[in-house]
């Protein structure tokens, strides 16, 4: 009777109870399991969101320890598995395997908070040494805050690495353990430095010249790739006041290398910066490429050859910034900025000013740069050509100076064409045929591809503006029988039907009505999202020209108000 009973009462609990609880359960018993169920489903659910809480797919930020959930699910699982304890062994071996799950999620909810507070303690003393760098010198504190670091992120890696999850592993790695390791790595050839000359400076004191040169040899190894310049130039000083110490007899073949290797490698960054060399340079390269090949130790020699790369990058100019100064300097001159531009194309399709040894570029006709300005012969000193070839800012003034003096000639040795106007594309057709030479190869009836066409041809295609080019009928030339030079004397004036101006020669406050459409768009880019205006839409130039990183884009962008909203269009909508 007390069986029959029992299965009565555990009926009208409407709980699914497994079979192995419902057999020989008594009156007692039957309550037991009521509450023994609601005990680990409670446990169950508040592990899931333990879980949730711990996951990077989920909840958890990898930054915030979610001790509340934890606590919970802790709490939870402990009163269920002291319920299930109370039955016997044969009854409880289905509720604990419902627990294993949520003791599984403890567990790594454990893991999980213990990577975080390992994490934080890494960030403590990452933001200690970077509180000793912001006071932007390299001192022996620094040295320390440094190793104390180091220290905490290897005594810290295990507990990172327990982390369930993949994604969540990695999240909290690059929340902690990376940026920490970035910022080591970052300091370690200034740190390794000044610890060198620390123990020179000791070892010197001491007689102990085998310590000094082999800690010389490390500061000379290491220096000169320091990536920090300001830490750079503190230990240059340091090493500067320590170096002229160090004893004639101990120096070896390897230190005198390094040595010269340090101190070529300083000045060719001295002579190095963006768009500017120096006729040393090609020399200085060549040396430091041989004596940094002549290192044994391979990490090393990458680090030199890697350092010398850096710096001969530098020599080329980003292309926006290339493009900025051709469009800028033609406007400052009052010449229309696509024409400059074609020319500079036309003359030099790289866009190059120097080889990777920082030579000048030198054309086959002895052009220099990207203008190709040439000398006329080794007397000719109306320019400074050592400064155009080894600066590209100068190279674009002095290409920029020998079209004007050409634009010059106009109604003496070139014909005017039209009014003369400098802002009118056609109007300078003879100087940038002047600009290549007044040859046969430059005139249109002898030569099928003469220079100033290609010039109109780049200006059309790059720059996006048609200019029209006189006829090849029209042109009359004759030819100096002793130096081949072109004679236009029979007819200096000509007229062309269109007279386009120049696109980009807007300032700032200037006001525009466009006479065709054009693309209003939200970024300085032709990848820039943009919407299309209207004919005779008013535009207001707030600021420009602006130009992009693709060389071939020979047009600007300005940045421009339209009906009270502020974007972006092309030059070649603005006409």
């Amino acid at each position: 009777m007390s069986n029959r009973k029992g299965l009565k009462v555990l009926l009208s609990t409407s709980l699914i109870i497994p079979a192995a609880a419902v057999v020989n359960v008594s009156d007692t018993e039957a309550a037991s399991v009521i509450q023994i169920e609601s005990a680990v489903q409670k446990a169950i659910s508040t592990s899931q969101i333990l879980r949730r809480a711990c996951s990077i797919e989920w909840s958890g930020d990898g930054v915030t320890r979610p001790y509340t959930e934890y606590n919970a699910a802790k709490k939870a699982y402990s009163e269920a598995i002291k319920l299930v304890n109370t039955l016997s062994s044969s009854k409880k071996q289905t509720y604990l395997a419902k627990l294993d799950e949520s003791q599984l999620q403890i567990k790594r909810a454990a893991y999980y908070i213990d990577a975080i507070t390992a994490g934080k303690k890494i960030e403590a003393k990452k933001h200690f040494l970077q509180g000793q760098l912001d006071q932007g010198v390299l001192s022996n504190e620094t040295v320390k805050a440094y190793h104390e670091l180091s220290f905490e992120i290897k005594k810290q890696a295990a507990l990172l690495d327990r982390v369930y999850g993949v994604t969540t592993r990695e999240a909290i790695r690059a929340n902690f353990k990376e940026s920490a390791e970035a910022l080591r790595d970052e300091l370690s050839y200034s740190v390794t430095v000044k610890m060198a000359l620390t123990q020179v400076s000791s070892s010197l004191a001491k007689g102990q010249n085998d310590v000094v040169l082999k800690e010389a040899k490390k500061i000379l190894m290491f220096l000169e790739v320091t990536p920090q310049e300001t830490y750079k130039k503190q230990l240059r000083t340091e090493w500067d006041a320590l170096k002229g110490k160090i004893p004639e007899s101990i120096k070896d073949a390897e230190y005198k290398e390094l040595y010269l290797l340090n101190e070529q490698l300083r000045e060719l960054r001295e002579l190095v910066k963006p768009g500017v060399s120096d006729a040393k340079v090609p020399v200085l390269y060549d040396s430091v490429s041989t004596l940094s090949e002549d290192i044994k130790n391979p990490a090393s020699k990458q680090m030199f050859t890697d350092a010398i790369k850096n710096e001969m990058k530098q020599l080329q100019m980003p292309i926006e910034d290339l493009k900025l100064l051709l469009t800028t300097k033609a406007a400052a001159a009052g010449i229309p900025p696509e024409l400059v531009k074609a020319i500079a194309i036309t003359e030099n399709g790289a866009f190059q000013q120097f080889t990777e040894r920082g030579e000048a570029f030198k054309s086959p006709d002895n052009g220099y740069g990207i203008m190709q300005v040439t000398p006329l012969d080794e007397h000719d000193d109306r320019y400074n050509w050592e400064k155009a070839k080894y600066d590209i800012g100068i190279n674009i003034e002095t290409g920029i100076q020998i079209l004007l003096e050409k634009w010059s000639y106009a109604g003496s040795r070139i014909p005017v064409v039209n009014d003369g106007d400098k802002e009118v594309l056609e109007n300078w057709y003879f100087a940038i045929m002047a600009y290549n030479g007044l040859s046969k190869f430059n005139d249109p009836n002898f030569s099928e591809d003469p220079y100033q066409l290609k010039v109109f041809n780049n200006i059309s295609k790059w720059a996006q503006v048609n200019a029209e080019v006189i006829n090849k009928d029209d042109i009359e030339i004759s030819y100096n029988p002793s130096t081949g030079q072109a004679i236009f004397s029979s007819k200096m004036n000509y007229k062309t039907d269109k007279q386009t101006p120049s696109t980009q020669l807007f300032k700032k406050g200037d006001s525009i009505i466009i006479s065709g459409a054009a693309t209003f768009r939200d970024k300085p880019s032709t990848a820039g999202t943009g919407t299309s205006l209207a004919k005779g839409t008013r535009i207001t130039i707030m600021d420009g020209p602006i130009e992009d990183n693709n060389k071939y884009n020979l047009f600007s962008w300005y940045k421009v108000s339209v009906n009270g909203k502020t974007g972006y269009v092309a030059s070649v909508g603005l006409k």
